[in-house]
């Protein structure tokens, strides 16, 4: 054997060498690892599990906190030119050109379309900028030739700043809400993670949302005041002084958790004493400099709740302040907007497309089709490429990590949440959304025996979740179903129906049930 072969064959068996004590150290590494694991006590393996399901949750959340920092990127730019951050959401169609100087917003909630075209103050609009006397949406042409004008100043006062803030007080309640639909999958799911543990780590979650709340609202309020200072405007004067302290309240006691499960007639009751999250706002009047003799206002909101108004007369004393002359700023910009009606059968011919696809879910699912029609009315407008801010996605909106991973784990038997573009999707989001008010009738809101009763509860928890359902009929604001099934049953439809009006945690849910089950009728 020549010498050059003897190293090539030396090579090759070092290799093999190699890649053998190396894959017999890899071995022993997991040997070891899974021996380690075996030694474990409970309380160390409980520990470990509870360390991967944070973990785990916490690669959406952190996701989401992209999410929103891209939203809150995106509308910076646009206060900047426009004095508002307007974007598409799950009704409306918002769509920018030319550098953000001209803007088309399609509301299909109130079937509009207004095409607005930012220019100087003192200047006339490029018509360059406009389309030619015609707009295309969804196909159909409308004529602007008979749209309504009207010109406004871009508007960085102390109203439209409130506006903006509501955007993002609007967006955490939307989030927290998701949080407790969240808690109650995994309760249900049986991963055998005490619920205990579960929804503390939602409460904390919960102030972590109230405390970038703040943060953004503090952000939001500087910019509007540097654009006042760029502009030459005054500040507003606040007509009441405002308060850091926290209004005093009774401690809410956080909800008493008791989960219907599956397959498990026992619930595991959790409390706390712990209050819930609260987010504090000021209810601001503005005037010129004058006097400061108000009462002081609080707004409280409970974590479940829209904010309530608390009034707690004060008397400020303060030495006379002499008015300083207003000045009247020339504003920098106006905006001219051109608004037209959608055509009558614009939303009819919409929804006309998925008809049978709802029929064909429906009776697969054994739910009403005209009650999937009013969900996705409200939900998108049939609208396939609709996403909220939460966010949901597509014609019946559905959120990915909630009810998507319910319908994933309970029809498809797959334990993950829904991919994003798969719910844009016509067939795929109907199914889904279907399936999901199957789930809701059949399983977590089972005990409740009135047809009726059980349907108005049933498009509650489609938007909120089945335990703030229950939360609205529970003394103790627990989230135990079928303890709310013994209030609800002893009810008639029409009593369950306003007692939810009165007593949701959240506006946006009693708003919803209204705007639903009126509409059922439509589609009957």
């Amino acid at each position: 054997m020549s010498l050059g072969r003897m190293k090539i064959v030396a090579a090759c068996i070092a290799a093999v060498l190699s890649t053998s004590v190396a894959y017999a150290s890899d071995s022993f590494d997991e040997l070891e690892r899974e021996s380690k694991r075996v030694n474990m006590s409970q309380s160390e393996k409980k520990a470990q599990f509870h360390e991967w399901l944070d973990a785990y949750l916490s690669e959406y959340e952190a996701w989401r906190e992209a999410y929103t920092k891209d939203i809150d990127q995106q509308r910076e730019t646009l206060i900047d030119q426009w004095g508002s951050g307007e974007l598409s959401d799950q009704t409306k169609y918002v769509e920018y050109a030319k550098d953000n100087t001209v803007k088309k917003v399609v509301d299909y909630e109130n079937n509009t379309a207004v095409v607005s075209v930012l220019v100087d103050a003192d200047g006339n609009v490029d018509q360059s900028a406009l389309p030619k006397g015609k707009i295309e949406i969804d196909g159909q042409v409308i004529e602007l030739t008979k749209a309504e004008k009207r010109v406004d100043a871009v508007d960085y006062s102390a109203e439209q700043e409130k506006k903006e803030k509501a955007f993002i007080v609007d967006h955490v309640y939307a989030q927290m809400q998701e949080l407790d639909v969240q808690a109650e999958r995994l309760i249900r799911s049986g991963t055998g993670v005490p619920d205990a543990f579960i929804y503390e780590r939602a409460y904390n979650k919960k102030l972590e949302l109230l405390a970038s709340a703040k943060t953004r609202i503090e952000a939001l309020s500087a910019q509007f005041k540097q654009k006042r200072l760029e502009l030459g405007i005054p500040e507003p004067v606040a007509k009441t002084p405002i308060s850091t302290e926290k209004p005093q309240t009774k401690p809410a006691v956080k909800p008493t958790v008791e989960a219907e499960k599956p397959k498990k007639e026992a619930a595991v009751v959790v409390e706390t004493n712990k209050p819930e999250p609260v987010i504090a706002e000021q209810a601001v009047e503005i005037e010129t400099p004058v006097e400061v003799k108000a009462p002081v206002v609080v707004v409280k909101p409970a974590v479940v709740e829209k904010p309530v108004v608390v009034e707690k007369p004060t008397v400020v004393n303060k030495p006379a302040v002499t008015e300083k002359p207003v000045v009247a700023v020339k504003p920098e910009k106006k905006i001219v907007s051109y608004t037209v009606k959608l055509p009558e059968n614009a939303l009819k011919s919409r929804a006309s497309k998925f008809q049978p696809l709802v029929e064909k879910e429906s009776e697969r699912w054994d739910v009403e089709a005209a009650l999937v029609m009013a969900i996705m009315h409200s939900e998108s407008s049939f609208r396939p490429d609709a996403k909220s801010h939460v966010p949901a996605y597509g014609l019946m909106q559905v959120v990915p990590t909630s009810a998507g991973h319910d319908v994933n784990k309970q029809v498809h038997k797959i334990d993950a949440p829904m991919k994003a573009d798969d719910l844009y999707v016509p067939p795929f989001n109907v199914e889904a959304g279907t399936a999901y008010l199957n789930i809701l009738n059949t399983r977590y809101l089972r005990s409740i025996t009135n047809e009726e009763s059980r349907m108005y509860c049933v498009i509650a928890a489609y938007n909120t979740g089945a335990g703030n359902v229950a939360r609205a009929f529970n003394a103790d604001r627990s989230t135990n179903i079928r303890k709310a099934a013994h209030v609800i049953n002893a009810m008639t439809p029409d009593e369950v129906y306003e007692h939810m009006i009165n007593n949701l945690p959240y506006d946006e849910t009693k708003n919803y049930l209204k705007k639903v089950s009126a509409r059922i009728a439509l589609y009957k």
